[in-house]
């Protein structure tokens, strides 16, 4: 497994965790600010990544970059998914009165299918946001901190 992949991973778990406690608590802040934090992140991951691999040119030190916040991005916006999907069979199973308007989803399945997608559906563009967010911060870093290193020519001593 590549070092990028490895950082990815490690960085995106942390802030997974870090994303669930966050976002059971403040669901309402942690949609609002989730893309944020992903660039946060995705920036920590492709920085770690360029660190730890040392790319020769700028372009490399950007793809490894990019694909370290990437995968981290992806790791960071499933916290709030998963936390706004287990809220919502939570409001669902209990009966627990709230302040939204939410349909009687126990008349009509069409309904229910409904409720949920469009609640998925506004998670989910919020995190494809935040996954470009991180991967463009993972890139972006992993360019501005490789260095050129300068092309030796061959040696022109050659055995024989």
């Amino acid at each position: 497994m590549q070092t990028r992949t490895k950082v990815g991973i490690t960085v995106g778990l942390i802030s997974l965790a870090l994303n669930v406690c966050i976002s059971g608590a403040l669901s309402v802040v942690s949609s609002l600010f989730g893309p944020f934090i992903a660039l946060i992140v995705g920036a920590i991951a492709g920085s770690l990544a360029v660190s730890q691999e040392k790319p020769a040119t700028k372009k490399e030190g950007a793809r490894a970059g990019g694909t370290a916040g990437g995968i981290a991005g992806v790791l960071t916006i499933l916290g709030p998914l998963l936390v706004g999907l287990l809220i919502l069979i939570y409001l669902q199973t209990s009966g627990t009165p709230i302040d939204v308007q939410v349909p009687d989803l126990s008349s009509d399945p069409g309904t229910q299918i409904e409720f949920y997608a469009r609640s998925l559906g506004s998670l989910l563009s919020s995190g494809i946001v935040g996954i470009l967010f991180a991967a463009g911060a993972g890139t972006g870093m992993g360019y501005l901190l490789t260095s050129e290193q300068p092309m030796t020519p061959p040696s022109q001593d050659i055995i024989r």
